[in-house]
Order: C-alpha cells, then structure tokens, then sequence
C-alpha cells in the first residue's frame, strides 16, 4: 500500500504477541489495554517522496592514485593502463656499513605484485611490456585521453616512447595441488641500458616516467605494487648492492571512461561514489506523536537499478555502511565531516543486487536522538552510505532515488513505543 502523504502506511502490534493482536484502536481504554499492562508497538514504512527528503551521490572520495591496486587490461570491455615515475634512484648504497657513492647500475628490472584472486589471462598466455613516455603526467588528473588537465596526449592510452622491456606471463603449475594457477609476480627485466636510465632517472627525479602495457586478449591484471629492482655497483667495491625502490607516484588510465553521476544513487566506483541524504520525519502520525517514542529500530531501504554496463559492475563483494553526517551534505559537498558509523557493515553481493535485493542501513540511534530532542527543535537527519573499504573496487552500484517512482524509491522503516501518556483518556 502507498503511504499517504505525511503519514505513511502503520502496521500496529501489541507489545505482549504471545495471544495476536486485536482489533480494537489503540486509543481505547479498557481493564485490558490500560497504561502499564500493554503499549503497543508500531511499524511505519515512510517513502521518500512523501516525506521531507534530499539525496544525492558524490563522486571522488578514491581516485585511481589512491587506490590501493593499479589496473592493466586489454578487453574488449576495458583497456588500462598503469603509469608512474621512480623519483627516489639513490646516488650512493651501504656497503657493510660504510655509505659509498654508486659507480654504475648492472642491471635492473621492473617488479609487480599480483592479486591473483582478481586477475585474469588466457591459457595461451600473455605479454606485458614497459615503456619510457615521451610526455609528463600528473598521478592526479592524467587520464586515458589527457597527461593532464588540459593538456591532450598525442595518442589516447600515453604517449609511448623506448620499450624499456617485456615479460611474458602463464599460467604455471602448482607443486603441491598439480592445478595451474597464475603466479603472483612479474618480473620485467630492464633490455636497455640500465646505468643510462637509471642516472637519467635520478637526475630527473623520474620525469618524465613509464607506462605499462598488456597484451592478451581478455586479460587483465590487478596489480599491487611496482617496483623496480637494481643491481648498484659501489665505487672501488668489489661487489653489487640490490636497490628496490616503489613507483611513486602511480596511477592507472582506462576506457572508457566511468558515466557520470545521474540522478540514481550511486556506490563504490572510480571515483569512489557515496550517498548522501538528509531528511525531516514528521512529529506525528495521525493522533500517534512519534517525537518521545521509544525506536526499537530505524533503517532506511534502497532498492538497486538493473546492473551498470560493462566494464563497470561489482566484481566481487564488498560491505558497505551508514554514517552520521555531522554538516548539511548541500552546503559541504563532498568535504562534508563523517561521525560515527550507525550500525552494522551490509555485504554488496553482485549477485543479490542483480537480483534486486534491497539494501537496508541501520539509523536507529540517529532517529532515537532525534525522538528525544526538545520538541521546539526540528533536527534534519544526515547520512552518508559508504562503501568499506573505498579504495579497492573499479565497480559500482546504483539504486533508485527520491527522483523515481513510488514502489522503487527510498523509504524509511521505524518500528517505534509510543510514549505511554498519548494514551490517556
């Protein structure tokens, strides 16, 4: 039944269960329902559109230089690339323990870190290939299009300069289960002259850096880390140093390009999206004051759309969570402070939410705060619904918000104890 304006639909229920509830109104007064043996207890589903409501996502809370992984791929769907600079090449090593100037670099070598749990190649194989760019980027606005902001690449995906080298990657097999599993490194041994690049490197402070390039149909590779791993030769030392130093800054670049932001609520993603609300619950409904009600519960409900398009759905599942805004979402954006979570971590299943299952988050310490503020007052009522963690997932999903039809839309579920004293004749 749709809630009628104000009000919302009210499903009233005894206290005591154990003999059903009658029909008799809950304002009646009689031996039996007199104050102190039954208060009976209400639940009330409140849509968003009928109540005073706002929401809306905000996107960039993890960019693709925050995230903890960097994405190569060569799909159909997606095509990615990591970039990265090594700015910290050391002039000098420790030799026992005497600081000693580097005479020359012997050799070197490119490492990643695979999450193997989240990659994917083709029997046959693939090839994954390094290269020195010939244009600058910024780890913060670089794009697949663009080095920077403003500033096009001369060909979309980086612009490629030497091939600095190349590894191929398979599937290998496992001594103790004897099943073919991919293995969690790659190394990509340096086929230029290491000392040249390297010097160049750290008088440059890595400018203007290097890019990553998969080859394979289908494949795609979550990367954890990259490294590049040296061969030092000290001066007037009869012996080499292995230097290990991390690609910073990183980032990875990818099309097509994550949609922009419509009116549906929208979570995870990159940029990281989160949803924010604020909303008024009404003092009453009907004769039942709901302002110095007990709430035994609050939580509000969100119905998932359809899946996104490729590349861009939920891979894998997450949890997500309410959060108490602690400023008008409208005024700060996505600067806007976060208080304290408001209930329990909600898995994000991919599966569930195709299905259509609805997402409901605990607020019932919020709304009971609000129940017992001074009646003069009328707080608003803010929450963020985040995902955890924020940083690990290229996916999103979406649900209906207060711009969609009633039935699909945000709703509010309380199940309250009015305060004994309405109830007096």
């Amino acid at each position: 039944m749709r809630p009628s304006r104000g009000f919302g639909c009210l499903t009233v229920a005894c206290a005591a269960m154990a003999a059903g509830c009658t029909e008799d109104p809950i304002l009646a007064v009689n031996s039996d329902t007199a104050p102190g043996v039954s208060t009976p207890t209400i639940e009330v589903v409140l849509d968003a559109g009928e109540i005073s409501w706002r929401d809306t996502t905000y996107l960039g809370f993890v960019v693709p230089s925050t995230a903890v992984y960097r994405l190569a791929s060569d799909r159909a769907e997606l095509q990615a690339r990591p970039l990265g600079r090594f700015e910290t090449i050391p002039d000098s090593v420790f030799v026992d323990t005497v600081r000693v100037a580097i005479d020359s670099f012997s050799a070197a070598a490119i490492r990643l870190a695979l999450d193997t749990a989240l990659s994917t190649i083709p029997e046959a194989g693939v090839e994954i290939s390094a290269w020195s760019l010939a244009r600058s980027f910024d780890a913060d606005e670089a794009t697949w299009q663009e080095a920077r902001a403003g500033e096009a690449w001369a060909t979309p995906g980086g612009d490629l300069q030497t091939l600095l080298g190349t590894d191929s990657l398979v599937f290998g097999l496992d001594s103790v289960s004897q099943e073919l599993e991919l293995p969690d490194s790659v190394v990509i041994p340096l086929s230029v002259n290491a000392d040249s690049l390297l010097s160049a490197w750290r008088e440059s402070e890595g400018e203007p850096g290097f890019v990553l390039v998969l080859s394979g149909p289908d494949s795609e590779l979550r990367i954890s880390t990259i490294s590049i791993q040296a061969e030092a030769v000290p001066e007037e030392a009869d012996t080499t140093v292995t230097v290990v130093r991390g690609a910073a800054p990183s980032t990875f670049i990818f099309d097509p390009t994550t949609p922009a932001a419509t009116t549906r609520l929208r979570l995870a993603g990159l940029p990281a999206a989160r949803i924010y609300l604020d909303f008024v619950l009404p003092d009453s409904l009907g004769p039942v004051p709901l302002r110095g009600a007990t709430i035994n519960r609050a939580a509000i409900e969100f119905r998932p759309t359809s899946t996104p398009d490729e590349p861009f759905p939920l891979q894998s599942t997450i949890s997500s969570q309410a959060v108490r805004l602690l400023a008008d979402p409208f005024v700060f954006g996505e600067k806007t402070p976060i208080g304290n979570p408001l209930g329990s971590l909600q898995p994000l299943n991919p599966d569930s939410l195709a299905g259509g299952t609805t997402m409901q988050y605990e607020i019932t310490q919020l709304v009971a705060l609000w129940s017992r503020a001074p009646l003069d007052s009328v707080p608003p009522l803010r929450v963020g619904i985040v995902a955890v963690p924020e940083n690990r997932q290229f996916g999103f999903w979406e649900f209906f918000s207060r711009e969609d039809a009633p039935g699909i839309r945000p709703v509010v579920r309380l199940l309250f104890t009015p305060n004994p004293s309405f109830l007096l004749p």
